[in-house]
Formats: C-alpha cells, structure tokens, sequence
C-alpha cells in the first residue's frame, strides 16, 4: 500500500485526523473510503482511525488509494505516453479508440490498456481518468494515478484544435445551452441546443485557411458532452468527419484533437503543460491551403 506521508506541525488545539484532514481539504467520500480499512491511516507506523487525536511531531500516513481495484478487461497493447511521474499519466490517444468500455468496444478501449499497464505495477489501482475524449478524437488523456492525485489537480485548462468545413474568418464565441435527449427514458447519442439545456460557452479561433475549410483552436468552458462539435455546427462550420452534426463527407471520423493541457497540484504545488504536435492526418491537409 502507497502513503502520503504528513509530518504534523503547529497544532494549537486539540484536533482529531478527521477534522485536520477535512481542514486540509480532503473530501468526505474521501475520508469515509479510509475507514474501510484499519491499515488506510497510520501515526508514527501504526494503525489508527479517524477520531486519534494528533499532536506535535506525529507522523501521520494516509492510503493514496483506499478504494477498490478497477474491475474491466485488461487489454495488453501499448500506450503512447507522453509523461509520467508518481502522480499522473499523460497520454497520445489516437483517433477511433473508445476511452471507456462499451459493449461495441469491451475488449478494444484505452481503459483497459491504462489498467493493464498499471496493474504491473499497482494491483490495487483504481481508474481516474481527468478528461474523457470521444472515440472520434484523439489527443491528451490525463490520468491520476491514486485518491490523493484525483483530488488536488486543480485548474485544469484545455485547448483543442479541429479542422471544420466552410471558412471561418474571426473567432467566434458561441454560448448556447446543450440538451441531452432522451428515449424512453434513456440519454440517446445526439444532444441539441436548446434554453432548457445546460450552460456552455466555446470560443472558436482560426488558425489557418484550408481552400473551403479552417483549421480552429477551441477553448472550452463547462465542457459538456459533444460540445465543440455542436456548438460549431449550430454556427453553420462543422467539424470533417462528423458523422452526428455535420454533413456527408469522405473523412472516416471528426478531426478533433486536444492538443494542449495545463493543471496544477495543489498538494505538491506542481505546475503542469503539454502541449502536442498535430497528428499527420491534420498535417497532410494543413500543408496544402
């Protein structure tokens, strides 16, 4: 088991773990998983629970990840890593790859490859993936690897760029709420936008003339389910390859890619960018306008 280490200092009053761990912001549900287990929460190297009283000097250790294992199908193919350290996994995913299991997708999904590769060296790892992409688009994927990880990355900021039919020529912020329907009772692929939906607000910026497409930057805000897609087909410029909001064309699958990411950790206080190169398949149409 993995532990964060916490050499206690300055406590003034008396002060159980619970409420110190509750002042230094770790969540509830975080706080009740470490009671699952006597050996989640260790001072000075033995088990304790939550209601010890802590005082000066005492060495408190905490479960990085007190939760259960996750449970999917492993899947042994290789993960293009762009970074790693003891905190997070940063990952190049590649166009028509499911991120989570599906039935369609249950043995070919980059969930099992992260968990497949990281049960190697954790067998009780628990899948956090921090941005979920669509099986169409490709790009950075970051993972927190344990509890603690998941719970102090702060300010996560992204931006995408995508290629869209028609020409584009200033940037254009769209603020239109996005409604999920529903059959049945049951959430169906294609949202729309509609005032009864929920806020979101993209702003698409040209980067480059294409002949009769652009090249955009997108930059998100709420980051709802399709959100670039519809928003940018609501403004008459889908996205190629768009097979629910946009028209009939020869691309296999829509041209989105996050290219960049930032975030920090509040706990290390870690800053954190990556930024990719484009993938060939937009570099073989961005060379020619």
């Amino acid at each position: 088991m993995k532990y964060l280490k916490i050499e206690i200092d300055g406590i003034t009053q008396k002060k159980n773990i619970y409420k110190f761990l509750r002042e230094n912001n770790f969540s509830e549900h975080y706080i009740s998983a470490l009671r699952n287990n006597l050996d989640n929460i260790l001072i000075n190297g033995k088990p304790t629970n939550v209601r010890t009283v802590l005082k000066n000097g005492d060495v408190l250790e905490i479960a990085k990840n007190p939760y259960k294992a996750t449970e999917i199908e492993l899947i042994e193919k290789p993960l293009n890593i762009v970074y790693e350290d003891e905190d997070y996994l940063v990952i190049n995913k590649p166009s028509l790859l499911a991120t989570t299991p599906t039935r369609s997708h249950y043995s070919d999904n980059l969930s099992g490859m992260i968990c497949a590769y990281m049960k190697k060296k954790d067998d009780n790892f628990t899948l956090r993936i921090m941005n979920r992409l669509d099986k169409d688009a490709s790009g950075i994927i970051l993972v927190a690897k344990d509890a603690i990880a998941y719970q102090k990355t702060a300010n996560i900021k992204k931006e995408y760029y995508a290629i869209c039919h028609g020409i584009l020529e200033k940037e254009e912020i769209i603020e239109k709420p996005i409604l999920t329907l529903q059959e049945n009772g049951v959430n169906i692929m294609k949202r729309v936008c509609d005032e009864r939906g929920q806020s979101a607000k993209t702003t698409l910026t040209p980067i480059k003339t294409l002949k009769d497409k652009t090249l955009v930057k997108a930059e998100i805000e709420k980051g709802r389910t399709h959100q670039i897609r519809l928003h940018s087909s609501s403004i008459g410029h889908a996205l190629i390859g768009d097979k629910i909001y946009g028209i009939d064309d020869e691309f296999s699958h829509t041209y989105l890619f996050l290219k960049k990411i930032s975030f920090e950790n509040t706990k290390s206080c870690k800053k954190y960018a990556f930024d990719l190169e484009l993938p060939n398949e937009f570099l073989d149409l961005t060379k020619h306008k």
